[in-house]
């Protein structure tokens, strides 16, 4: 082998640690014996600011500074003296700023193995460190909070808990880690109470509840609970977080403070507000959104107004302290009437109010009776005076079949029975009046029914026909188009308007089947007679968003274009609220097809002023509030004025509905009204052969 042979195969080594050294993405360094730098790389380099170049053959006290050096050194004369050494410091690095390394100092030896010098080899670890002090601050706080923290596992073993916990437990935390919970808290407690909460936890919901539970002291605390899902590094649940807090105090607080707010101050009876909480909480159990109350509440209640017969007269003859006094006597005596299914509250100055449980009616009139008889009966002495008490009471009584059929809300209960209150009061007081709201209740009824039911046969029976009311113009008279109207015969042959059969037809899903039938009709009518007036016709929200509804009239009009044009659909201003996305793209596809598309009754909420902006409609009908008395109401009068320059501003022309006379029509004109319609400007009368 060559010389040069033997100082390539020498150089091969010494090449390849050169490109490891300056591959290297940690910092690294090598100093002398004397602590002056002979290599570096790019990366330590970088650290202090400096170019590779500019490193080389600088002491490293000149380096890194006096200080610094000073704190380096003993680890830097151990690696010397050939033992390596660890030092954890922070660095100011001249990029990203103060930084935590890591760096192991190496001694660098020769042939011989004598050591010649130190290799130092840096390593950020800012974010391990800060992980640590945030790991080791949890630690602590979670050590020394007064909550009771745990951890445990799917096994239901304990990961962990903190001291509070233990000390409750009166042992340390070591004892905790890897026992069951069941040894904790008992087998039976576990399986009864605990078990299935910690699995619907380890599903992923959050589970809160209070319990109670004996002190170390022998004392009951009650015990907020709360179990979060505990995760694992990859996200799935581990186990479940355990947090524990007497709240004990907090809770007595929080009674007391709910009594106060639901017990009037100077009688010591429940206030208005316990008693709209307990009508509100009697609604729900009837209707299936409560099941905490006693069987007698979900069966029925009725609600008791007592107003006081001429309190006033001892408020002004003896003073307003007579008044409190009399007042407490009052309450004093119903509540010698409550029981489990009576409770007694006062609701306003001289009002008092019963809530009755159960469904029996008489029973409750019983009960009022005896309220009459015991205040008739009454009488209250004030300084030598003597005054007769007495109270009119007013009955409302509330059960599962008028919940369902009225679906009743609290203010609706309470109107019910301060109407029979002021009804009794207005027959001279001392009496009991009954609101008889089911009545009415049942009467709507039956008459929905037999009204469904005519609807149901004429579908059957094709007892279904239409009439047609012509639109004119305001300035010519010319007839621009008609509506149709469906009108049902009934079996004594008489017709039933429109506003009868949609409303009932609408709350029992019958309008896809009617706008069905009125749909074939119109168009079969405009196929035969090229030269019939277009037509106008209201669809139904519901009709509209039904797909297969949509699909076969959206197909009808693309075969036959000729008659979408002749066809104007009519959506009322309140049927907007309830259309949904599908019914939407039906509009949009019959506009498509060249039909034309019409807001009714616009006018009666003004809800649809963002529509119009959006190009949706391209009609607008005026609704009748507006028209009605327009020659007298000079509000009305700006109200349609407003609607005709908004149309104008949109390019659409306007039709005036229910122009029943010609007071009502004289205006029209000078306000910009195009179009109208009406018994004015002509009945509705029979389609022929419609």
């Amino acid at each position: 082998m060559t010389d040069n042979d033997n100082k390539a195969v020498a150089s091969g080594p010494l090449e390849l640690h050169s490109a490891v050294f300056a591959a290297a993405a940690d910092p690294i360094y090598v100093c002398t014996p004397d602590f002056i730098v002979a290599e570096a790389n790019e990366p330590y380099a970088v650290v202090c600011g400096l170019t590779r170049e500019e490193t080389l053959g600088i002491r490293l006290p000149d380096l890194i500074g006096a200080a610094t050096f000073s704190r380096r050194k003993p680890f830097l004369d151990s690696a010397l003296a050939g033992h390596p050494a660890t030092l954890q410091d922070w660095v100011n690095h001249s990029v990203l700023g103060r930084r935590f390394f890591d760096v192991r100092y190496q001694p660098v030896r020769d042939g011989s193995g004598a050591v010649v010098g130190v290799v130092a080899f840096g390593r950020d670890i800012t974010d391990l460190q800060q992980a640590g002090d945030a790991l080791r601050m949890h630690r602590s706080v979670v050590s020394q909070m007064s909550d009771r923290i745990s951890i445990i596992g799917r096994d239901f073993r304990y990961r962990m808990t903190n001291e509070s916990n233990a000390l409750h437990h009166r042992t340390s935390t070591g004892c905790f880690v890897g026992r069951h919970l069941a040894d904790v808290i008992g087998e039976l407690r576990f399986h009864a109470e605990v078990k299935q909460r910690f699995e619907r936890c380890f599903l992923g919901e959050r589970i809160e509840y209070d319990k109670q539970e004996r002190r170390p002291d022998g004392t009951m605390a009650i015990v907020s609970t709360r179990l979060e899902p505990f995760r694992n590094q990859q996200g799935d649940i581990d186990g479940a977080v355990v947090i524990l807090r007497d709240v004990t105090e907090t809770r007595r607080m929080e009674n007391r403070l709910e009594r106060l707010a639901l017990e009037d101050e100077l009688t010591g009876t429940a206030n208005r507000r316990a008693f709209e909480t307990w009508v509100a909480a009697r609604l729900d159990a009837l209707a299936g959104r409560r099941q905490d109350l006693a069987l007698a509440a979900k069966q029925g209640f009725s609600i008791v107004f007592i107003d006081l017969d001429d309190f006033k007269i001892i408020n002004d003859t003896v003073g307003h302290g007579a008044g409190d006094r009399f007042l407490c006597e009052i309450a004093s005596r119903l509540r010698g009437l409550e029981d489990d299914r009576v409770h007694a509250a006062r609701i306003g100055g001289d009002e008092f109010g019963l809530v009755i449980d159960g469904a029996d009616r008489i029973a409750a009139r019983s009960i009022c009776d005896k309220v009459v008889r015991a205040f008739d009966g009454f009488h209250f002495t004030w300084e030598g005076m003597r005054f007769r008490a007495g109270a009119s009471v007013g009955l409302a009584s509330v059960d599962p079949d008028l919940a369902r059929e009225a679906v009743p809300d609290v203010r609706h209960v309470l109107q019910w029975a301060d109407h029979a209150c002021m009804k009794a009061k207005a027959a001279g007081g001392r009496q009991v009046s009954e609101h008889r709201a089911f009545d009415r209740v049942a009467a709507r009824r039956r008459d929905e029914i037999r009204h469904l039911a005519e609807i149901e046969q004429a579908l059957a029976e094709n007892a279904l026909c239409l009439h047609r009311m012509i639109i004119r113009d305001v300035h010519t008279s010319a007839r621009e188009m008609q509506e149709v109207l469906i009108r049902l015969r009934s079996p004594s042959g008489s017709l039933r308007g429109s506003s009868m059969l949609l409303a009932t037809a609408e709350r029992h899903g019958l309008m896809r089947r009617i706008d069905g039938w009125t749909v074939e009709r119109v168009l079969t009518r405009l196929e035969e007679d090229p030269g019939e007036l277009p037509v106008a016709l209201n669809l139904s929200a519901e009709s509209l968003g039904h797909p297969e509804f949509a699909h076969d009239l959206l197909d009808r009009l693309d075969g036959a274009r000729h008659l979408a044009c002749r066809l104007i659909v009519e959506v009322s201003e309140t049927a907007v609220a309830r259309l949904t996305e599908r019914a939407w793209r039906t509009l949009a596809g019959l506009r498509q097809l060249g039909c034309r598309v019409a807001l009714d009754e616009f006018g009666k909420g003004f809800s649809s002023f963002s529509l119009l902006r959006e190009n949706t409609f391209d009609i607008i009908k005026i609704d009748r509030g507006l028209t009605a008395d327009v020659a007298t109401d000079p509000v009305k009068r700006a109200a349609i004025s407003g609607i005709v320059g908004l149309a104008e501003a949109l390019h659409l022309p306007t039709i005036a509905e229910y122009v029943a006379d010609e007071a009502s029509f004289t205006p029209l004109g000078a306000l910009g009204v195009r179009l109208a319609q009406g018994d004015y400007i002509g009945k509705p009368e029979p389609w022929p052969d419609a």
